[in-house]
């Protein structure tokens, strides 16, 4: 099996604007001075035996961020598809629009890896571990892998993969999946204000097909200030009710066999929206709310009762 090295071997007898990828790495950043050198030297030093290709979108950083990312353009022109953006688009109601050039050149490849410009790879056979198991297991729509969390010990069982994937730890620079047009589509047009919108690829992925959890450590995942859960913050108010939001797509989108395992999430989304108000998740969701609440009771009588008393108990205390 021949390795082949990123910008000679890999891209030497292709022309630009014909190339096909194998797997395009998808990278989001803005101002990650500080780390986005390690993500880079993370995508180029992987050795694999199909080609790749890295596309960056830089969501108009005010630290030195684009001029790091325009010094690896430079040196590495056919590897490398960037786009600097001027104004910071996220929120933006056409922020669609703004960066569908980005969609466009990383939908190219076969399969697509996804790390953030403040997290790195640290695995060199991490996209070939995946791509071989993928191309040996077609059955299979996404899989993911261990990582470090630097300063702190992780429970290797918080990756082992549930039933409810919103439990299970996905970090997204382990994430490498099937680059199918619907679950794309899907994708860019109904989660535009989802806040995790990485786990709505991962239930959209589990819509099309199985998902794999991969027993090695390939990158570092760095939890950062410019995080949206970092701003938002895990379990805020604000954080539980847009997974309402999220759930309700999820169930609208999801195909029958999978209905009952996302409403089963969307109904814990819900209990735990309540907790912060028993009425913003009716006012803000209206009917998405009321049928949750109602096929929940149907199909989880027990498991309604017992959020219900929990709740209860809690007023009171």
């Amino acid at each position: 099996m021949k390795l082949l090295k990123p910008e000679i071997d890999i891209i030497k007898h292709w022309k630009r604007d014909i190339f096909q990828p194998i797997v395009s790495i998808s990278c989001i950043t803005f101002n990650h001075e500080k780390y986005i050198r390690d993500a880079l030297e993370g995508f180029i030093m992987q050795r694999t035996t199909f080609p790749f290709v890295i596309v960056i979108l830089d969501d108009a950083s005010t630290d030195g961020n684009p001029e790091i990312i325009r010094e690896y353009e430079k040196k590495y022109p056919k590897l490398f598809r960037c786009f600097l953006l001027k104004e910071n688009t996220w929120g933006k109601p056409n922020r669609r629009e703004i960066i569908k050039p980005y969609y466009d050149a990383r939908n190219k490849g076969k399969y697509i890896a996804l790390c953030e410009g403040d997290d790195y790879w640290i695995d060199p056979y991490k996209l070939q571990k995946q791509v071989d198991f993928m191309e040996e297991n077609k059955e299979y729509s996404m899989c993911y892998h261990k990582i470090i969390i630097p300063n702190k010990s992780l429970n290797n069982k918080i990756f082992y993969l549930q039933n409810n994937l919103s439990t299970t730890f996905m970090p997204t620079c382990s994430i490498l999946f099937k680059n199918n047009k619907i679950l794309i589509n899907k994708l860019i047009y109904h989660s535009e204000k989802v806040l995790s919108g990485d786990q709505f690829l991962f239930y959209l992925c589990s819509f099309i097909g199985e998902v794999k959890f991969m027993d090695f450590i390939g990158g570092v995942y760095n939890q950062n200030e410019h995080g949206i859960s970092s701003k938002i913050g895990v379990r805020s108010m604000q954080w539980d009710l847009n997974r309402v939001y999220m759930f309700a797509k999820l169930i609208k989108l999801a195909p029958i066999h999978k209905k009952k395992q996302v409403l089963m999430d969307a109904q814990s989304s819900l209990f735990n929206a309540l907790e912060h108000s028993i009425s913003k998740p009716f006012l803000q969701f209206k009917l998405d709310a009321i049928r949750i609440l109602l096929l929940g009771f149907i199909f989880f009588p027990k498991y309604s009762l017992f959020r219900i008393k929990t709740y209860i108990i809690r007023k009171k205390v």
